[in-house]
């Protein structure tokens, strides 16, 4: 029974991933995404390992905004499903040994350091951060081996279905093995405002359902689940009402999400809606209590604050209670 207002695909998703309704329908990153925060409370769980990854890509308000470049997500490119997938800018150009390497990131540290003397806005020291978590990457055994998913058997890919969604899904499990902090995947397709029914009942559910499945029992069967959080949701539900194109519209009045593992209290729906499926009937849930819980059970304070561009200070979260049915 998660509920809000706001039906527009970007201001909703700048809402639902940062906590925090923007100001305009179309919004720049104006909030840290939660994904950026947990990376900088949180940081790499190991070197050489980014501590927030997107797969196969970044959608909108996944971004640090003022907490600076090196909170962004590594986006992976390409789509895990396809036989010659590789990550982008993960490998060194032909001619380039490591040793050539590191002469340049030496040869870059000491003109960045001229363009630092007048540099006032942070951005450089941003930056820094985000070359040397680069060049970690670039020179990293752990880090290629991760996103190698042609490592996994066929019987375990077949499971979670040889699809962009599943192939996804088991790339984010080997990233959260391999020790990457925080992993997104991006599924869209889920805008059905024409012939719903058939594009879910043959497509888009089975898919999904396969994944999810996959994932779930996967990452307890490698005792993975009870550390690890597993959240999903999109930006709105839909519209009880059915359209003149047998599609469903844009509605936040009731949305559902699912959640597993992080050592929280599973095998239960909690809340519900009424008779039409418009709106919570009880126990209304909102998205910024889906992002308190989370926070909570990583241990992050979400009354911490940061200084924005402006030096003004902010809340990771200003609103939203922990879900108590989920951490007792």
């Amino acid at each position: 029974s998660v509920t809000h207002g706001d039906a527009g695909h970007e201001s909703a998703s700048h809402y639902l991933l940062t906590g925090y309704r923007p100001t305009n329908d179309i919004p720049a990153q104006e909030m840290p995404s939660y994904g950026s925060i947990v990376a900088k409370e949180r940081g790499a769980r190991r070197p050489g390992i980014p501590a927030y990854i997107a797969v196969p890509s970044a959608p909108r308000s996944t971004a640090a905004a003022y907490l600076g470049v090196a909170y962004n997500p590594f986006a992976v490119g390409g789509d895990p499903n396809q036989n010659n997938f590789s990550v982008k800018n993960l490998t060194l150009p032909n001619g380039i040994s490591l040793a050539r390497l590191e002469s340049r990131k030496k040869l870059l540290a000491t003109v960045d350091t001229l363009k630092r003397d007048v540099d006032q806005t942070g951005l450089m020291e941003g930056f820094d951060e985000f070359t040397r978590k680069a060049f970690e990457m670039v020179t990293s055994s752990a880090a290629q081996k991760a996103f190698d998913i042609n490592q996994e058997s066929d019987k375990t890919r077949d499971q979670y279905g040889r699809t962009t969604l599943g192939q996804s899904m088991l790339l984010a499990r080997r990233l959260v093995e391999a020790g990457v902090t925080f992993v997104t995947v991006n599924a869209g397709g889920w805008d059905t405002h024409g012939n719903n029914f058939e594009a879910l009942k043959k497509r888009k559910l089975p898919e999904f359902d396969m994944a999810w499945a996959a994932l779930v029992s996967d990452m307890q069967d490698r005792g993975l689940m009870s550390k690890t959080l597993a959240l999903v949701w999109g930006e709105f539900g839909r519209t009880p009402r059915i359209n003149k194109d047998a599609g469903r519209d844009h509605w936040p009045g009731a949305m559902s999400v699912v959640v597993a593992g992080g050592g929280l209290k599973m095998g239960q729906a909690i809340g519900s809606s009424d008779a039409k499926a418009e709106y919570a009937k009880d126990r209304p849930i909102s998205p910024e209590d889906v992002l308190s819980t989370m926070y909570n059970i990583l241990g992050i304070d979400q009354n911490a604050e940061y200084l924005n561009e402006a030096q003004r200070p902010l809340k990771i979260l200003n609103e939203g209670v922990p879900v108590k049915e989920l951490v007792g």
